[in-house]
C-alpha cells in the first residue's frame, strides 16, 4: 500500500510566521509572473470489484499571474494529474490528451491585508469537461453519449473525455466521461515566490460509455473529512520548470513524499 506524506504542516507553521512579517511591513506583494501550482484532492472512492479505497489526486499546472494592485488574473495551463491509489487492485490514469484538451478560463482572485498577512481569495471557479452547457453552474450533466451537448473534447474519436482504468493490472479499459469541477482557494502569500492555502471543492462525473460493462456504473466517492488535507501550493517558476520536467520532479519541487511500506 502506498502512503503519501507531505510537509504541509511544517510549511503552514513557517508560512504563518513569514506572513506576519509581510503584514508588519505593509508592502503589497508583487506576484506578476510565471508560477507552478499543485492542487491536492483526497477522497474515498467506491470502486468496482474493490470497494472503498482512498485516492489522492494531484493536479499540477503552470499559472501566468497578472496583478493590478490587489487584483489578480490567473491564466492556467494544465500539466498533468497523478492519482495515488490506496488499493493495488485498481488504477486510474488521466491521459496526456485529456490534460492537453483542457482550456481553462482565466481565474480572478483578490488580495487583502489581514492581521495574519496578505490573504488570497479566489471565488468558486467552474469548469465543465466533455460537454457544452448553456448554464454551466446549474444544468444537469449529460448521461447519454448521443446528447447534443456532448463533445469529443480530447479529439480521440470517443464522446466526452477518455480516462484509462485498469483492474488487477490485467484489464486495460477506458471510460468516457463528462465532468464538472468547482473549486475556491483561500490562501496566504508567504512571500513574493510562494502562496499556499486550502481548497474548497466539489466535482461531478457521469460515465457516458465504457469498454467494460463493469465500469458503466461509474464510481461513488466522498471527500476526505479532514479539510487540511485539501490544499494548494503555488511557487514562482524557475526557467527549467516545464510541464515535462515537472512530471519527473514534481514531488521534490512541492515537498510531497511517496513512501511504500508493508
Amino acid at each position: 500500500m502506498k502512503h503519501v506524506k507531505t510537509r504541509w504542516a511544517c510549511v503552514l507553521v513557517f508560512g504563518i510566521a513569514t506572513a506576519v512579517s509581510f503584514a508588519a511591513l505593509g508592502a503589497t506583494p508583487s506576484l506578476t509572473g510565471s508560477w507552478v501550482m499543485l492542487q491536492v484532492y483526497p477522497r474515498i472512492a467506491d470502486l468496482p470489484l474493490v470497494g472503498s479505497s482512498a485516492q489522492v489526486s494531484y493536479v499540477v499546472q503552470r499559472v501566468d499571474v497578472e496583478q493590478d494592485g490587489l487584483s489578480l488574473v490567473m491564466n492556467d495551463v494544465y500539466c498533468f494529474t497523478f492519482i495515488d491509489e490506496e488499493s493495488s487492485i485498481a488504477a486510474t490514469e488521466i491521459p496526456e490528451s485529456f490534460m492537453q484538451s483542457l482550456r481553462p478560463q482565466p481565474r480572478r482572485a483578490t488580495l487583502s491585508n489581514t492581521d495574519e498577512g496578505f490573504a488570497l481569495n479566489q471565488p468558486t471557479y467552474i469548469e465543465v469537461r466533455g460537454a457544452i452547457l448553456e448554464n454551466p453552474e446549474t444544468d444537469e450533466l449529460p448521461t447519454d453519449p448521443e446528447d447534443p451537448r456532448v463533445i469529443d473534447q480530447d479529439d480521440d474519436g470517443f464522446p466526452g473525455m477518455t480516462v484509462n482504468v485498469s483492474l488487477l493490472g490485467l484489464m486495460a479499459d477506458q471510460i468516457y466521461v463528462v465532468q464538472r469541477v468547482q473549486y475556491a482557494l483561500q490562501g496566504t502569500v508567504i512571500s513574493d515566490d510562494r502562496i499556499e492555502g486550502l481548497i474548497e471543492w466539489t466535482d461531478e462525473q457521469n460515465v457516458l460509455d465504457a469498454t467494460s460493462a463493469l465500469l458503466m456504473a461509474g464510481t461513488e466517492s466522498q471527500q476526505d473529512p479532514d479539510p487540511t488535507k485539501h490544499f494548494f501550493v503555488m511557487l514562482r517558476a524557475e526557467e527549467e520548470w516545464t510541464c515535462e520536467w515537472l512530471q519527473e520532479n514534481w514531488r521534490e519541487v512541492f515537498g510531497v513524499e511517496d513512501e511504500t511500506s508493508d
